[in-house]
């Protein structure tokens, strides 16, 4: 009996050791300490603003705090570059280049043309999620952007040139064409001013010549005066709807003291079979500045048929309405 006492007192003895050991040991591990990029009010130490743009992700998985970092930076890059559209008041319309922007800058930004990387994921044992710092270094984000923005500089710069030179119709044309080339580059010359502004000065010289540009263009349609003539209008629906079509886009339509003729031909011509009276609607534009042909359209249209003449007549020339307001101003004037 006294042996079995012993016995249990020495158990009782080891256990209390061993429990004091494992208590002693935990004590004694250090916790592993919540590293500086993973809280918001330290990060810079890590990432210094001046060489990287960051964001940290919250999730329940490490995939997903990275997805979730990843928007964050996104949603920053759109919010602070669509603030540049606004500051620098380059563009004609700020609230519009915004909202493209905002919508584009985060399929960009998380493309090749960073290069976002990521952070080995830390476990947050309070909040119980996993916390991911996406961020991008500026130094490697300039270094895709500048050949990107000098290519495009290259090219605009000479169109500019070359359009100064030019006048009437041609000139509209060839603007029109080089502002739309423009978009592209006006896009990565926002996000290369948020990254380093200081390097953007040749670049900002060019969308200031895109502005003027832009700010030209309205008198240069202006100047464009048009004289109008129909072949084969019934009733002058067509030379109506062109001319509305020719003002609303800026230019004047006269009937003399032109500087370009417009010459639009209308093809209505009725096969009858039977009672059924049918027409395959066709028309053409071509516009000169009296010395070359500048811009042409021609279009080809489906069938109509009716029974009688004057509804077939009215339904070939509403087609060739249609079209017109749909392709004639895109393709002639623009």
């Amino acid at each position: 009996m006294l042996i079995h006492i012993k016995m249990k007192k020495s158990a009782l003895a080891f256990f209390c050791f061993l429990l004091a050991f494992v208590t002693i040991s935990c004590a004694s591990s250090p916790k592993a300490e919540k590293p500086l990029w993973a809280d918001s009010f330290s990060v810079n130490q890590v990432f210094p603003p001046e060489k990287y743009i960051t964001a940290l992700g919250y999730a329940n998985t490490k995939e997903m705090a990275a997805s979730v970092a990843d928007g964050n930076l996104a949603s920053y890059f759109s919010k602070e570059i669509s603030s540049y559209t606004r500051v620098t008041q380059v563009l004609s319309n700020a609230k519009e280049a915004k909202e493209r922007l905002s919508r584009e800058i985060i399929v960009k930004s998380q493309i090749e043309l960073f290069g976002i990387k990521h952070t080995e994921a830390y476990f947050d044992s309070q909040e119980k999620n996993y916390i991911v710092c996406a961020y991008i270094s500026r130094e490697e984000a300039w270094g895709v952007l500048e050949p990107k923005l000098n290519i495009h500089y290259s090219s605009l710069s000479k169109n500019i040139v070359q359009v100064k030179n030019q006048e009437g119709l041609k000139a509209v044309i060839n603007v029109n064409k080089i502002l739309s080339n423009a978009s592209d580059f006006e896009d990565l010359y926002y996000m290369a001013l948020f990254i380093y502004p200081n390097r953007c000065e040749k670049y900002t010289h060019l969308m200031e010549e895109l502005q003027k540009l832009k700010e030209h263009l309205s008198s240069l349609s202006r100047a464009v005066k048009i004289k109008i003539n129909v072949k084969g209008d019934v009733d002058g629906r067509i030379y109506a709807k062109i001319s509305s079509l020719v003002s609303d886009s800026n230019f004047t339509v006269c009937k003399s003291g032109e500087n370009h003729i417009m010459n639009v031909n209308v093809d209505i011509t009725e096969q009858v079979t039977g009672a059924v009276y049918a027409i395959y609607p066709k028309v053409s534009v071509e516009i000169s500045d009296k010395k070359e042909i500048i811009s042409s359209f021609s279009k080809s249209l489906e069938k109509v048929a009716a029974f009688n003449s004057n509804t077939v007549q009215r339904m070939a020339l509403s087609k060739i309405e249609d079209v017109l307001e749909e392709e004639f101003v895109e393709t002639c004037l623009k």
